[in-house]
């Protein structure tokens, strides 16, 4: 299995030059995915036959599907290296290719969810203490009388509070006051229960309670608009620059812009795309980013004096670096559980 292993080594070079070009451009060279391609689909048609073809098709159709959030270099680079992993089909999708996608996902939105930590954890952590102190309370008090259906009930108030703190801001305020209860919860309880305390090992499991609410929280709010983004001139705007704005172009010549936050966004892309008959069209961007185009008729609309000098654009990571990541966790995965016919 020599040439396997080759391959996945020039994979991981591949893949580096490939992050390199893209952190300082954003872009991905067409060499580098043409190479991956015909190195790959010849090792791979060679060790796993028709599996290796078959793993191309069904991984370029499913990152088709997923293009929404995924850019086409993103597309074909996860499309080149398929054929590599053909040993493992799942419903003809190579199992270790969905795992990639998923954990260089996983890497690529770490940095966005810490910056809005970083920016709103003062009305976050509170809250989350407030409700791991709310958590406990009701978790002890089911656990107690054992009422049927309670974690649902419990985890939809959590949900909901979570929004309503985001939505009202008076609610806020009693909610990060009522965090500082949290030391008193588990004193308290200590002294109720101490049984029930030990035994359940409360204060690890109120951490983790913390630890979940916080990542909860992270979540719903870039989900509500707290996406990190900047303002940006129209005048300074690149390819490959996501706007968090959605600008309606109207039959009439009326031109209006929203700043529209993730949900909003997806239900735009959603109502646009079923067709039929519109007095408007949409300016929108997904994983692909503004192209050259777009940007000229932007600059356009802002010398007749249609949308504003500045719009709104989400600071986004190059993604190929979290893949080139993401295959050396796939490889080292690969090597100690010995699958793949992983040979070095």
């Amino acid at each position: 299995m020599l040439f396997l292993s080759i391959a996945y080594v020039v994979n991981a070079i591949l893949l580096l030059l490939a992050s390199l070009t893209d952190i300082k451009e954003r872009i991905i060279p067409h060499k580098y995915v043409i190479a991956m391609l015909i190195l790959n689909l010849t090792v791979g048609y060679y060790y796993f036959g028709t599996d290796a073809i078959i793993a191309f098709f069904s991984t370029l159709i499913l990152c088709l599907i997923l293009s929404v959030g995924m850019g086409g270099g993103d597309v074909k680079v996860f499309s080149a290296l398929a054929p590599l992993f053909a040993f493992d089909l799942v419903y003809y999708f190579p199992k270790y290719i969905l795992v990639l996608i998923g954990l260089s996902a996983g890497l690529a939105v770490f940095f966005p969810m810490l910056k809005i930590l970083k920016v709103y954890w003062r009305d976050i952590l509170p809250s989350s203490l407030y409700l791991a102190t709310v958590l406990g309370i009701l978790v002890y008090i089911t656990q107690i009388y054992n009422i049927p259906y309670a974690t649902i009930v419990v985890w939809g108030y959590i949900i909901l509070s979570i929004i309503l703190s985001k939505k009202i801001p008076n609610y806020k305020e009693i909610t990060k006051k009522l965090g500082f209860l949290f030391p008193i919860y588990l004193v308290g309880l200590y002294f109720v229960d101490t049984n029930y305390f030990i035994s359940n090992n409360v204060f690890l499991s109120s951490l983790i309670y913390v630890g979940e609410l916080t990542l909860i929280s992270i979540v719903i709010y870039a989900l509500m608009g707290a996406e990190v983004s900047d303002k940006k001139a129209i005048g300074e705007l690149k390819e490959g620059d996501i706007l968090r704005d959605i600008i309606v172009l109207k039959d009439n010549g009326d031109v209006v812009v929203e700043n529209a936050n993730l949900i909003k966004r997806i239900k735009f892309l959603i109502d646009y795309e079923k067709g039929g008959k519109k007095d408007y069209k949409l300016i929108f961007t997904d994983g692909e980013g503004l192209s050259e185009e777009t940007i000229k008729l932007l600059k356009e609309l802002h010398k007749n004096g249609k949308i504003p000098n500045e719009l709104n654009v989400l600071k986004t990571y190059p993604f190929i670096p979290f893949v080139f990541l993401a295959y050396l966790i796939i490889l080292i995965i690969m090597y100690k559980m010995n699958v793949g016919y992983y040979v070095i």
